[in-house]
C-alpha cells in the first residue's frame, strides 16, 4: 500500500513528512544513528541547504561518513553514541549493522530477527548527549532531531530536554515490543514527547513480525500549537 490508498504511509516518506512540519528551507538536522548517511541523502533531495550534525558510534561506519563528508560545511560527523549524558558505553556491533545497539538483543526474537542481531564484537564507544553536544558547539536552534538508535532513543530524547524546547520536529524509531533489552517502548516515548509539548503527527514504515505482531515504526512528532496556545491563553 502506497500513501494514496491513505492506509500505510511508506519509511521513505517520513523525511518528506518531516520537512514538510518544519516548514524552512535550510533546517539544521540532528541525524542520531547515521549509519552510511542516508537520511543526509533523503533530506537533502528535499532541502539541500539543510544542515546537519551526524553521531555514528560504530568506528567503521563513522570513518566512512567523516570520509565521504570531508570538506563539507553543511555536515558535521560525530563518532560518538547519544544518551542521556556524556561518558562511555559497552556498543555492541552485530551481524547486521543497521541493529548495533548500546543494548543486547532481547531473548525469544523470532528466527530471522535473532540472527539479525546477533553480536560478534562488544566495543567502548564514547557517549554525549544532544543538550551537551549543542552547549559545547554553540547551537541555539535545531530543527528537526531524527534518532534510529535501536531501543535506546528513548535515553537520547531525555538528554534532549533542553533542545526540545526549540525544536520543531521529531522523527524517531518507535519500539511496540521488546526487540532489546531495557528498551523503552512507545507508549514511554509517547508520554515523554507529550511532556515536551509535541503531539504524534504521524506513524510511518510500520513493521510487523511472522505472527503480525507490531514489531516498530517510525513515528514524527511536531510541536502541539494547541496546547501552547491553551496554555497561554490561561496565563
Amino acid at each position: 500500500m502506497r500513501q494514496s490508498s491513505r492506509v500505510y504511509l511508506p519509511e521513505d516518506d517520513s523525511y518528506r513528512v518531516a520537512l514538510e512540519q518544519c516548514a524552512g528551507d535550510a533546517p539544521v538536522i540532528i541525524d542520531g544513528g547515521a549509519h552510511k548517511g542516508g537520511t543526509v541523502d533523503a533530506f537533502r533531495a528535499i532541502a539541500p541547504s539543510a544542515e546537519f550534525h551526524c553521531f555514528e558510534p560504530d568506528a567503521t561506519l563513522a570513518a566512512d561518513l567523516l570520509a565521504r563528508f570531508a570538506g563539507d560545511r553543511h555536515v558535521h560527523v560525530i563518532a560518538a553514541a547519544l544518551g542521556e549524558e556524556p561518558g562511555t558505553a559497552v556498543f555492541n556491533i552485530n551481524v547486521s549493522r543497521p541493529t548495533n545497539s548500546l543494548l543486547p538483543a532481547a531473548e525469544g526474537l523470532q528466527s530471522d530477527l535473532q540472527g539479525l542481531c546477533q553480536t560478534v564484537e562488544k566495543v567502548e564507544v564514547a557517549v554525549t548527549s544532544i543538550d551537551a553536544y549543542c552547549a559545547q558547539q554553540g547551537l541555539s536552534r535545531i530543527d528537526i532531531v531524527k534518532l534510529d538508535l535501536q531501543g535506546y532513543d528513548y535515553r537520547a530524547l531525555v538528554g534532549a530536554k533542553n533542545t526540545m524546547q526549540a525544536a520543531r520536529v521529531v522523527l524517531v524509531e518507535v519500539l511496540f515490543t521488546e526487540i532489546y533489552r531495557g528498551c523503552h517502548l512507545f507508549p514511554d516515548v509517547l508520554g515523554l514527547m507529550a511532556e515536551y509539548g509535541f503531539r504524534l503527527f504521524t506513524l510511518s514504515g510500520i513493521h510487523y513480525g511472522s505472527r503480525a505482531e507490531l514489531l516498530w515504526a517510525d513515528a514524527i512528532f511536531v510541536r502541539d500549537e494547541r496546547r501552547t496556545g491553551a496554555a497561554a491563553a490561561a496565563a
